[in-house]
């Protein structure tokens, strides 16, 4: 008898285990979702203003950076993501000259008239210049 009482909570767990799963909606592409659980709601998706760990994690998953790490070279190195290569600096080094690479859009939105943008090197300023405008107070000014 001991025994069969033990066996319980494994049968149990072998019948939770073949339950149904959650299908997602019919409208969703699967080729175009991007799934990650979290212990708590994301607070927001905006650059300027996140200093959450999960709401930054969305965010490094949803938008590109000019670099990014190689860790798998030794030693690690930074290597162009966006950019074409690394900054060309001007001799007094107040000018860093950052080229885009060329193909990389916007997803069709109403605010670009529901058509795709290709981006631009004016997209990045913009993006920096709000995070240090003291009037968005934006928690993650102090990166630049």
């Amino acid at each position: 008898m001991p025994v069969r009482r033990a066996l319980i909570p494994l049968f149990g767990l072998i019948i939770a285990s073949t339950a149904p799963q959650s299908v997602a909606a019919d409208w969703a592409d699967p080729a175009k979702v991007l799934k990650i659980a979290f212990p708590i709601d994301v607070s927001g998706l905006d650059p300027a203003g996140t200093q959450e760990t999960y709401a930054s994690l969305v965010e490094q998953k949803m938008f590109d950076a000019l670099y990014v790490w190689d860790y798998l070279a030794r030693p690690y190195r930074f290597v162009p993501s966006i950019a074409t290569g690394l900054p060309e600096i001007s001799a007094d080094g107040r000018v860093w000259t950052i080229r885009i690479r060329p193909g990389i859009y916007f997803a069709d939105d109403p605010v670009f008239a529901g058509k795709k943008r290709e981006l631009i090197a004016a997209d990045f300023v913009y993006g920096w210049k709000r995070i240090v405008d003291p009037r968005v107070r934006s928690p993650n000014s102090d990166l630049l």
